[in-house]
């Protein structure tokens, strides 16, 4: 079993991750601005630790002591969508709330890597591959990146992993999660690319359980992880065949 902190715990896709992690036995601290938003039986569990603060406002030495002895951080951290979260303070939430985590992480210098797991969106680009965009997506992507401040948010806060911490940190091995268009539903099969297979306004549905079983699967899967770090693999909702194929 294994000690996991998760950053924005009482998101969507948050919480269904604290329960697959607390219902296979490892050990869950959470950072919450406000703990009444997680479920009484999240709360009560043995195997919770909650930190409730504002991720940013945390000074250097609490975030270096929450993170101590984790063998795993994911950041499911997204901006609220209403005009102030989109347009309002703080503009580089993920960004910042992911380079003060890896700092955290650096500063307790583990024996081995600790795992870092940030969930992104399929409109972020791997900078590794030429991933294929019509003129239109790109157009779009980029008035995205101009105009909608989370976008650019998530662009910088995958940057930073790639750019800034890179593959040869020996206390952090990185991965991110782009899931296409979000859905509420049960966990499903799903398939897994490393590049879009369909264009960002074609995709198919990922549902938020989903992600979390996935981001729960590279936490304790040391196969599947090493198959999957330093990468940023799409997820979607495995295609339905037609009832008139057998």
């Amino acid at each position: 079993m294994k000690t996991i902190l998760v950053a924005g715990a009482t998101g969507n896709t948050g919480r269904p991750l604290v329960e697959q992690l607390l219902g296979l036995g490892h050990t869950v601290r959470v950072i919450v601005r406000a703990s009444h938003r997680l479920p009484t039986e999240i709360l009560k569990h043995p195997n919770i630790t909650v930190l409730e603060a504002s991720i940013l406002d945390l000074a250097d030495e609490q975030m270096v002591d929450f993170v101590d002895g984790c063998d795993a951080v994911v950041s499911c951290l997204g901006h609220t969508m209403s005009f102030k979260g989109i347009f309002g303070e703080p503009k580089k939430l993920c960004t910042d709330a992911v380079r003060s985590l890896c700092n955290a992480i650096e500063a307790n210098q583990p024996t081995s890597p600790t795992k870092f797991i940030l969930m992104s969106t399929v409109g972020v680009s791997n900078p590794d591959f030429r991933e294929q965009r019509t003129w239109f997506e790109r157009a779009v992507l980029t008035l995205l990146r101009w105009l909608i401040p989370p976008h650019k948010d998530n662009e910088t806060a995958l940057e930073y992993l790639h750019t800034d911490v890179g593959r040869e940190n020996k206390y952090l091995e990185w991965c991110s999660v782009r899931p296409d268009s979000l859905i509420n539903a049960d966990v499903s099969q799903y398939d897994i690319t490393e590049s879009p297979v369909t264009g960002i306004f074609s995709g198919r549905p990922t549902t938020r359980a989903n992600v979390a079983h996935l981001m729960t699967k590279l936490v304790g899967d040391n196969a599947l992880w090493s198959a999957w770090k330093f990468k940023m693999p799409i997820i979607m909702n495995a295609q339905e065949i037609p009832s008139n194929i057998s």
